[in-house]
């Protein structure tokens, strides 16, 4: 029997990304405390990466590395002031680093089940304000999940959604074709 992996993501320096206009960040012995209150709504308040560049970010990846088709638990401990008022999107990448799908993860101290998608080659998770006072990150709970079938598979696919909207533009034109046809 293999062990399944565990990973705890933390919050502990200051990247390129962390959003620092206006802000009080202190590193603390339980986390990380922000505080913003003005800071706008649907803004990135910190992102963690699996692939990072060093001589253009000037930071180490800060993510684990995942296994495609693997499923997994991530669950998000945070205290947020307003209550919910900050998510975690979590996205993943093609080789090419286009985006394959993502996850929002809304509600904190709750387990939420996410395959890895076989086409991923990396990923990111963001931090992300949604009208907060201020926040105390403790951390990002990410274990390898026992269930091959997991309750309800949250990742939207933009190429099923793409996919459908052709399909139905096609079978609801009218019957008008553009384009030649085969016959």
């Amino acid at each position: 029997m293999q062990a399944l992996n565990n990973y705890r993501i933390e919050w502990r320096y200051i990247h390129p990304s962390t959003f620092m206009y206006g802000t009080t960040l202190q590193f603390k012995k339980e986390g990380a405390l922000f505080k913003n209150p003005l800071m706008p709504s649907g803004t990135v308040i910190h992102a963690w990466h699996m692939l990072t560049r060093f001589d253009i970010d000037k930071a180490v990846p800060s993510l684990p590395i995942l296994r495609k088709g693997y499923h997994y638990e991530i669950k998000l401990n945070f205290d947020v002031q307003p209550p919910r008022a900050a998510y975690v999107k979590v996205t993943f990448y093609r080789k090419n680093d286009s985006e394959l799908s993502y996850l929002i993860i809304e509600k904190e101290d709750e387990i939420t089940e996410f395959k890895f998608p076989q086409e991923a080659y990396a990923y990111k998770i963001e931090l992300i304000n949604s009208g907060l006072n201020f926040l105390l990150f403790h951390n990002i709970i990410i274990n390898e999940s026992e269930n091959k079938y997991p309750k309800h598979d949250t990742t939207t696919n933009k190429i099923e959604i793409i996919n459908k909207v052709i399909h139905q533009t096609n079978t609801t034109n009218g019957g008008i074709s553009y384009g030649k046809s085969i016959e």
